[in-house]
């Protein structure tokens, strides 16, 4: 679900935040800040999940200001043949950032529930499953090396005396 646009966007993300509203069975909100950045002008983009009055989902969104040329949702088409002169037109491209602008079936949104339910509980356990993931098995490879080179060393040495 994460595309590069979407990893150089998210360098600029500094916090995310998750807010039960005061009857915690009418909805949440999901805000993300970010740092001033060349994508959108935005500070802050959320979305919140509601039950309305008759226990029907919905959701609202911020909507992003994206500057031009910049927004990871779409990508420039071509007019395609025999449309000289007509500007290009975009097709709609997945990105992490598609969340913030569809508005569908709440019950559906299972990336709000995820991020609430576990990921804002338990960031560190994401942020080192990650860590993890890109270099794991690299660190028991450098240690059986280390230990080679431990041992190389230790023969080297009583040869030496």
């Amino acid at each position: 679900m994460l595309t590069e646009d979407d990893e150089d966007i998210l360098q600029y993300l500094k916090k995310v935040d998750v807010t039960e509203f005061e009857d915690i069975k009418s909805g949440y909100k999901v805000s993300f800040t970010f740092e001033k950045n060349s994508y959108f002008k935005n500070e802050v983009l959320w979305k919140e999940f509601h039950l309305g009055e008759g226990g029907e989902p919905r959701t609202e969104i911020s909507p992003i200001d994206w500057y031009p040329g910049k927004d990871p949702t779409k990508k420039a088409g071509s007019g395609g043949p025999g449309k000289a002169g007509k500007k290009r037109g975009y097709e709609e491209v997945e990105s992490f950032f598609a969340w913030f602008t569809s508005q569908g079936d709440a019950t559906q949104d299972e990336l709000g529930e995820v991020i609430k339910d576990d990921i804002w509980p338990n960031p560190l356990q994401y942020y080192l499953a990650s860590e993890m993931d890109g270099s794991g098995m690299d660190d028991e490879e450098d240690d059986d090396e280390e230990e080679d080179l431990d041992e190389e060393d230790v023969g080297e040495e009583e040869r030496q005396r």
